[in-house]
Parts: C-alpha cells; structure tokens; sequence
C-alpha cells in the first residue's frame, strides 16, 4: 500500500516539523534542480538564439512553444504517473529532457528548437507533477503551510542559482551539457529516497468561462501574471544582452536574482496584507509597483548604471511577481470548499494561457524600434491594464468579507497536483503562511 501522511495528526511541535522537512526532503531537492535547470536553459535558449542572428519575434515563439508543452504536461501527466508511478514516471520524463537539452548542441534551428522546447515543457510539468503531488501526499494536513512554504523558499534559491551555474559557458556547447546534467541529477534524489510512492488525485479544473463567472478578477490576474512572467521569464537574457554586452551571461544571471529575490521579499507581505484587505486592491497595488519599475526599465534602462537596472528588477520582482498568489486566494474565497481545488487548478490552466500568449507579443514589441527594452514596454502596459482592471472591479463590485476568506497560500504555477496540496478546500485549515507556521509551533510548545 502507498504511504500516505495521516490527515489529521496532532501538532507536536518543531521536532514533529523538522522531521517533516525530512520526509520531504528528497523530493525537494529533486525539485530545486530541477528550477535551476529550467532557469539555467531560459538563458541558454535566448542568447543562443540571438547569437545566430534570430529575431526577437522568433525568439518569443520558442518561448511559447515551451509554454504550450508546459500546459499540455501539466494537464495530460497525472493519467501517466498514476499509470506506472511516481518515481518511473520522474525518471522517464527526467531522461527525456536530458535528452532534448543535449539536442540542443547539434545545431541551431529555430523551428526544431522550438518543439525540443515544447517537449522540455512538457517534461518540464510532468516532473512538477510528479514530486509536488509526492510531497502534498508526505505531509500532514496541518503541517502543509509549513512544508509548502518551505518548498516554495528552497525551490526558488534553485531558481536564481540555476543561471549562475551555466555562466561561464552560456554561448557554447558546455552550457546545454551544464543543462543536461542538472536534468540528470534531478533523477538522483527521487530514485534513491526509500520513501513509499504515493497515489496521485488531480481535480478536473474549472474551464476559464466558469471562473470568469465565479472569480473574473482572478482570472484576468492569473492570465496577466502568465503572459508578463513567462515572457520577462523566457526573454530577460535579450535584455539582459543590450544593457551588458560584455558579458550577457554574468548579467543576466545577476537580473535573475533580483527579480526572484524580489518576489520572494514582496509575496509575503503582500498575502499578509491580502488577508486583511480586498485582495483585489493588493493586486491592483503590485502591479502599479511592478508597471512603474517595467515603465522606468523600458525607457531608461540604456543611460541608467547597472547597478540600478538591478534595483529596478528587484522592485519589478516585488510587484509582478508576487500577485499570482494573490489571484489564487481571490479565486479560492469566491469558491465553495467542494469547489476549491477544481478552482485553484483551472486558475494554472489561465496561466498556462497566458504564459503562450505573452512571449508571443512581447517578442513583436522587442522586434519593434524599442528592442530589447520592448519587453518591459510589454510588461508595463499589461501591468497597467492589470490595475486599472482591479481597481474597477474593487470599485464596482463587493468584496469577500474578512471571516469568509480563506488563509493566504504562497502558491505558484507549476502543477495542477499542488491544487491538490491545497488545504483551502478543507472544512478546516492551518494559516497558510511558512513564518505564521514556524510562530504557532513555538506558541503550542511554550
């Protein structure tokens, strides 16, 4: 039998917390690699491309083409883990994107590597799906805040370490070989863990019309933040090249930190406030602040020093960055608890359009006079919208009321399984915050 964490074991402090982050630990190094080779090959791709003479315009295609695999993966794998298991099923996709980011060392083509990426994508999500639904079936339904949180944190530091890691090799063979071996090395944590593979339940997702019909603020927020996040995501080293094209790589690693760094300080005060407040207005005030740091990038990113390009992606990160959450919480008060994870999962399908969407038109922009600055022209004008859409909803329609929201999930867009991890569905549920968490269990044991 699959093991299966008790639904509703006693709290029993920070050792019992501790002991969790073991349980899980395993799974979430395999899932920090695994940020940093995504993070790692976004730089590889772009400036890859852009070396061999292709257009911005065909750069944004690429993106999407990953983008397109990544919403196909995350919708069509559960039925494949749940068919021949976790760990098969880890390692199967693991090898296949070893093997399409090797392909990458053949040859530059923008059409080939435009569906090699769409199979990364797709490989992408399924290991996503895969260790996320791992690590919501090891922990214990008032301990998922705690272990979420601490996922979400550690997975992120693989994010911003993943481009430093391919630096030094970033317009050569060495750094897909770089790519490849972070694959590889996601399979190593996952196949030698003795834990007991879990069973895997994803909810059907709601379609987009019947959340825009329970939660339209939440929608077009979660569309925003895929179509402006995948495209600075996926298309930051071509900025990244006209500010520093010295050393494109160095830059674009150091870029890639402010802007995770950056989310990481403005999420929690942002869900904090979000539980407090309308949470629309949260996000109509992220993406005012992540609009005016896109507006200042775009327009004086060529005569500014580097050292404030970074300062502005940091404030960038802080607000376009840190609203997806948000959305998801919005989107989870104007649900029924029996409703809550089809909701939050048909919110990542949202996203996942989104994210096809944007790198296609931001890169057109970036093939406009604008160049590379184009695209935060893009991210600062749909950033705008995003406020300006809040705001009149806020104004026009009633707010949830303070004791029928649900607690603030520091969630991301990366499977439908961690819909799954959720406790917002639950008839009760643990403040859903890693510091909260950490407060409570020391509160409990005093």
């Amino acid at each position: 039998m699959p093991y299966s964490a008790p639904a509703d074991e006693p709290n029993s402090g920070w050792r019992e917390t501790l002991g969790l982050y073991r349980n899980v630990l395993a799974i979430v190094s395999a899932l920090t690699l695994l940020q940093g080779a995504a993070a790692a090959l976004s730089v590889m791709i772009a400036l890859s491309l852009q070396a061999s003479g292709a257009s911005n315009a065909a750069l944004g295609l690429v993106a999407a083409f990953y983008a397109g695999g990544f919403l196909l993966g995350a919708i069509l794998s559960p039925a494949q883990i749940s068919r021949i298991g976790h760990i098969r099923s880890f390692s199967f996709f693991a090898a296949l994107a070893v093997i399409a980011s090797l392909s990458f060392t053949l040859g530059v083509s923008v059409i080939g590597w435009a569906f090699v990426q769409a199979v990364i994508g797709a490989s992408t999500a399924a290991l996503f799906t895969a260790g996320e639904s791992w690590i919501a079936d090891s922990s214990p339904s008032n301990r998922r805040g705690t272990i979420l949180g601490f996922y979400h944190v550690v997975a992120k530091i693989g994010a911003i370490a993943g481009p430093f890691a391919v630096m030094a090799g970033a317009n050569g063979v060495a750094g897909f070989m770089l790519v490849a071996v972070l694959f590889a090395l996601t399979i190593m944590p996952i196949t030698a863990t003795n834990r007991s593979q879990p069973e895997i339940s994803t909810g059907t997702p709601f379609g987009p019309r019947k959340i825009l019909k329970y939660a339209p603020a939440a929608a077009f927020a979660a569309l925003c933040a895929g179509a402006v996040n995948n495209a600075v995501a996926q298309l930051y080293p071509v900025f990244a090249q006209s500010v520093a094209p010295e050393s494109p790589a160095v830059f674009a690693a150091n870029f890639n930190g402010a802007l995770l760094a950056g989310a990481m300080i403005g999420l929690w005060p942002a869900g904090f406030i979000s539980d407090r407040v309308d949470r629309r207005l949260v996000i109509a005030a992220t993406g005012i602040i992540g609009a005016a740091s896109a507006l200042a990038l775009a327009l004086f990113s060529a005569v500014i020093p580097k050292s404030l390009i970074l300062i502005l992606g940091f404030t960038f990160g802080m607000g376009a960055l840190s609203y997806y959450a948000v959305a998801v919480a919005h989107a989870a008060d104007r649900a029924r608890s029996d409703q809550a994870t089809s909701m939050m999962a048909g919110i990542i399908v949202i996203w996942g359009i989104g994210s096809i969407i944007g790198p296609v038109v931001a890169g057109v922009v970036m093939s406009t006079p604008l160049g590379a600055a184009g695209l935060f022209a893009f991210a600062a004008g749909s950033l705008a919208l995003l406020a300006a859409i809040m705001l009149t909803r806020a104004v026009n329609t009633d707010a949830v009321s303070g004791d029928e929201k649900e607690p603030f999930n520091a969630t991301q867009a990366t499977s439908l399984a961690l819909s799954e991890f959720d406790p917002r569905g639950e008839e009760t549920n643990e403040q859903f915050d890693l510091f909260l968490a950490w407060m409570a269990s020391a509160e409990e044991d005093e």
